[in-house]
């Protein structure tokens, strides 16, 4: 009985996430202001700067590996990641994980969803930069290094909604 309990409720909290996505245009996020420059780390430590991709049409994707949406959404952001990479184009997944055991709960995130795309880990500052609330919540950055778009939360066919917003800033 406790099991099914259990599962109820995760089922009604997967399905309070999902339902609150939306994709946000011409507001804070995605109305063409510069994105906010953020240098963060991978997990090899080694320094990325959200600059080095000037002239690239970015992803920045904020997830934790123990949320279920963002679970949901890893998927569907390597899909577009592999249809677009050859035309300039890169996601970055920026993980809000905390605690001495983010660095391995985020490899194995990354195994898990067979993520072939760069992860970076965030010390908190690039998720106040970007004002992120909630999880997932993605950035579509233009060329230039504007913000375009912005998602909060996981939509119905993410993949399709994505694709439309970045194939025409290639």
């Amino acid at each position: 009985m406790k099991g099914l309990l259990k599962l109820l409720l995760a089922v009604i909290i997967v399905t309070a996430c999902l339902s609150c996505s939306r994709t946000e245009k011409g507001t804070a996020g995605g109305n063409g202001d510069a994105a906010p420059a953020f240098i963060l780390s991978t997990l090899k430590n080694e320094k990325v700067s959200l600059k080095d991709y000037r002239g690239k049409v970015v992803l920045v994707e904020f997830f934790a590996s123990w949320c279920p949406p963002c679970q949901m959404a890893a998927p569907n952001i390597t899909s577009v990641y592999e249809k677009y990479k050859d035309r300039g184009f890169v996601a970055l997944g920026v993980s809000i994980d905390e605690g001495q055991n983010a660095a391995q709960a985020v490899r194995n995130f990354i195994k898990d969803y067979g993520i072939t795309y760069p992860v970076l880990l965030d010390d908190g500052s690039a998720g106040r930069q970007y004002q992120v609330i909630s999880i997932p919540t993605s950035f579509i950055i233009d060329r230039q290094g504007k913000l375009r778009n912005k998602h909060i939360g996981l939509g119905p066919d993410f993949a399709d909604a994505l694709s439309k917003e970045i194939e025409p800033l290639l």
